[in-house]
């Protein structure tokens, strides 16, 4: 894999590098050698005028006999003329009258301007008339010609020279950048291989801010997550076995000493197995209640209930305790009718407030039901000790107990909390619990209408 890898990205930076010098060398050579004629065109315009402006001068003294200066001969002097002549050595001028006649031609060949020639040549104008025309051609053999090739030629192989470097520090970055990242992979290839294993202590290190620098903290924020479930896996199967050690243990130890005469069987002590059965029952229904909830498999009955007839019962059956515990009990909530599991959302309440009693030892403990959009949102809130930082976050676990000092009744299964959670979430809601000035709250939302 690794070696494939580093041939891709080595194959695509090449491709890459090799495909823009093509693009730059062309369009540069084509734009410069574009920009050099018009220089050349230019500078030949320039010439022409230079040129027109000496014969326009020549020929107010001299007529049409000024071409004869133009001859590149070397003999003839006057008037400035002859620097001229050399000047033009190497290329061809041609002169006519404004008809077009040829009066010069340095190559001795042509007699007369088309009208398209005569468009395209300079004019020579004396006292604001033109007079004639002339033109100077490049001939291809000429040192401007070869100095043009030869231009063209050197831009290329520039070009062409330039587009390797490029080349090669492209695919030297190339190298640098395959490595890291190859390296960077493997190392999540070989946590994944550990994970498979079962090794959840395999983390990748986290380097820079990049997409893969992501993925490698989403990695291990996964292999923290599964270490937890894996804790929690395990601590769910010591905490059912201690939950059911107790009760079959003395199930077990009635029973064999009824069997062995040593103990009578009498209606009490039957009802008092009796009492252990229907826990361990419970036990196992609370927790096939809680996997169900959790694997979205929980069937609700939905029906539309009335808010205030279901929290008017609820409160009837707390008043009983909260006046022996000297507590004081505040159920505030509108008249309204929403669709629930009305079963399921009164053991939602109960569960809760059954919990907030333990700790609200001759405190308040209030119920406040409020509409929010198109949520209905139930706060609990019980005066009493704050729960520690530590436990917040595991409160809804199952079997899971805060610090003991503030447990005074640990008759419970420790699932209270879990089964609210499962239920609530299986309506579509949600809950959390958070320390507030004088106490605990518990709020959750449950959705006005299920589906």
């Amino acid at each position: 894999m690794k070696s494939k890898l580093a041939v891709k990205i080595l194959a695509v930076v090449l491709s890459i590098s090799l495909l823009t010098t093509i693009l730059y060398g062309t369009i540069a050579s084509y734009l410069t050698l574009k920009s050099f004629n018009s220089y050349l065109r230019q500078e030949k315009g320039a010439r022409e005028e230079a040129l027109a402006l000496w014969a326009a001068e020549s020929y107010q003294n001299l007529g049409w006999d000024f071409v004869l200066y133009l001859k590149p001969l070397g003999f003839r002097g006057g008037r400035g003329m002859m620097s001229h002549g050399a000047q033009f050595n190497q290329e061809r001028i041609i002169v006519a009258d404004n008809l077009g006649t040829v009066y010069y031609d340095s190559d001795n060949t042509k007699t007369m301007f088309t009208k398209e020639e005569l468009l395209e040549a300079t004019p020579i104008t004396v006292n604001s008339n033109i007079i004639g025309y002339l033109s100077i051609e490049t001939p291809a053999l000429s040192k401007i010609a070869s100095l043009r090739e030869s231009f063209n030629a050197s831009l290329k192989r520039v070009s062409w020279i330039s587009g390797i470097f490029a080349s090669l520090i492209a695919l030297s970055i190339g190298l640098l950048l395959s490595y890291d990242l190859i390296k960077r992979i493997q190392a999540l290839n070989t946590a994944t291989t550990d994970l498979i294993k079962g090794n959840f202590n395999s983390l990748v290190p986290v380097n820079g801010n990049d997409e893969l620098a992501q993925l490698a903290e989403a990695f291990n924020k996964m292999v923290q997550k599964l270490a937890a479930n894996e804790r929690a896996r395990q601590n769910l199967f010591n905490d059912v076995a201690h939950e059911l050690r107790t009760p079959l243990a003395i199930l077990r130890g009635n029973l064999e000493g009824m069997q062995l005469g040593a103990i009578k069987p009498t209606p009490l002590r039957i009802a008092s197995l009796n009492d252990e059965i229907i826990r361990l029952t419970s036990l196992v229904r609370e927790l096939q209640e809680i996997g169900l909830a959790e694997a979205g498999e929980l069937k609700l009955n939905l029906t539309l209930e009335n808010l205030s007839e279901l929290l008017s019962d609820l409160r009837l059956n707390f008043e009983a305790e909260a006046e022996l515990e000297n507590i004081k009990l505040d159920f505030i909530y509108p008249d309204l009718d929403l669709i629930v599991d009305k079963n399921r959302l009164r053991q939602i309440l109960i569960n809760i407030i059954s919990n907030a009693f333990r700790y609200a030892n001759n405190g308040r403990i209030s119920l406040i039901v409020t509409e929010k959009d198109n949520d209905v949102l139930f706060t609990i809130t019980n005066s009493g000790p704050h729960i520690p930082a530590a436990d917040l976050e595991h409160l809804f676990n199952r079997f899971y107990k805060t610090d003991p000092a503030r447990t005074r009744d640990k008759s419970g299964s420790g699932l209270g909390l879990s089964i609210a959670k499962a239920y609530i979430e299986a309506h579509g809601g949600k809950i959390e619990v958070k320390n507030i000035a004088g106490g605990v709250q518990f709020s959750f939302i449950i959705p006005k209408i299920n589906t």
